[in-house]
């Protein structure tokens, strides 16, 4: 058979130079590229989002574990604790407030024992911790806890 000659199979004409094609051209290759690069890409992207909101909600909970911790430790305190106390602990500061209250409803204190050196007192107690995303920079994230407590009077 001839190079020109043709090859009736069916109902379909094949010629030689048709039966030699095989693989992909250039252009299909390109284009699976071009989508190939265009999903690496939107993926990482999210890849990348999702890092960062994995980072932000590890570095939030850290701070209220702080929080949680110190305002236990004031809880646990008998007498009230000093007015401010503040403290580091890498990225993060906390400082903590208590101020006497004046509830005159709160239950189970009675506003006649406040002369008695041993009545319980209410107190305000805030807890916050700032942070920032790197060593050393600018405090622009906090959580703040705030709770009421009854302390003896020093």
């Amino acid at each position: 058979m001839k190079a020109t000659d043709t090859v009736r199979q069916g109902t379909l004409d094949l010629r030689p130079s048709d039966l030699r094609r095989e693989g992909f051209t250039l252009l299909e290759i390109l284009i699976a590229l071009a989508v190939f690069a265009i999903a690496v890409t939107g993926m990482l992207a999210a890849l990348g989002n999702h890092v960062k909101g994995v980072s932000l909600s590890e570095d939030h909970a850290r701070a209220v574990r702080i929080a949680q911790r110190e305002m236990n430790a004031m809880r646990r305190m008998q007498y009230m604790p000093d007015s401010e106390m503040t403290g580091e602990e890498g990225r993060y500061a906390w400082s903590t407030t208590v101020e006497e209250s004046d509830y005159d409803n709160l239950p189970g204190v009675d506003s006649d024992e406040f002369g008695n050196a041993r009545a319980l007192r209410p107190c305000d107690m805030t807890v916050m911790v700032q942070w920032s995303d790197i060593e050393g920079g600018e405090l622009k994230r906090r959580v703040l806890f705030q709770g009421v407590e009854l302390f003896q009077q020093r």
